[in-house]
């Protein structure tokens, strides 16, 4: 992921985008350290995703940035019209998801892996965000490409951040079906919660 960054990065650099872009390419990179840093594999596992579904989910999500971040002559089409509140809503957006994402994953603790895995020891957590959302992170990194979408306004970054709830939603369907499988208090916790966003899905 770092080394796809990477190169998003360097593309981003040699079409000069506008300082907004360039910020929210930084916020990226920080909050990709930041999950690659604090990946723990934790202890044994009772079930995990095979490789092929996290490959799967890997591709999406590297041609989701791509889209983003990349500028392809004949399609710099917008969606938003020409505004300087773009890049302010934009970034405000991503630094709430960051938090969003920060105060989830302390509430989960050890039970956090970045595929889906059900572990020998694993808890059902419902504290903190998990009160009211089942899977608060995937809520933050959608937000995350919505916000670098509405900073670009651009139709293809709004593309990208499409791709990425696509990715999302397939994720949290082979998760929520490996903890059904777990928890018998899952159906009662899926009823009394929301999976992205409350009121909305």
């Amino acid at each position: 992921m770092l080394v796809m960054v990477a190169i998003y990065v360097g593309l981003c650099l040699w079409w000069k985008p506008r300082p907004g872009m360039i910020v929210a390419g930084a916020v990226w990179l920080g909050f990709l350290i930041f999950w690659n840093v604090t990946a723990g594999q934790g202890g044994p596992r009772k079930s995990e995703e095979t490789a092929r579904s996290r490959a799967l989910h890997q591709y999406l999500l590297n041609g989701g940035l791509l889209l983003m971040f990349v500028s392809i002559p004949g399609l710099r089409g917008r969606f938003l019209p020409p505004n300087p509140w773009h890049a302010p809503v934009g970034l405000a957006l991503m630094a709430a998801a960051t938090l969003f994402h920060i105060w989830a994953r302390v509430h989960l603790g050890r039970n956090w892996t970045g595929q889906v895995t059900i572990k020998t020891d694993h808890q059902l957590v419902r504290s903190g965000p998990y009160r009211f959302i089942r899977h608060p992170i995937y809520t933050a990194l959608v937000a995350l490409a919505l916000g670098t979408a509405i900073i670009s306004a651009r139709w293809l970054s709004l593309l990208g951040a499409a791709v990425f709830l696509v990715a999302y939603l397939r994720k949290l369907r082979i998760e929520e079906t490996a903890l059904s499988q777990t928890f018998a208090e899952w159906e009662e916790y899926r009823k009394k919660s929301w999976a992205l966003v409350p009121g909305l899905y």
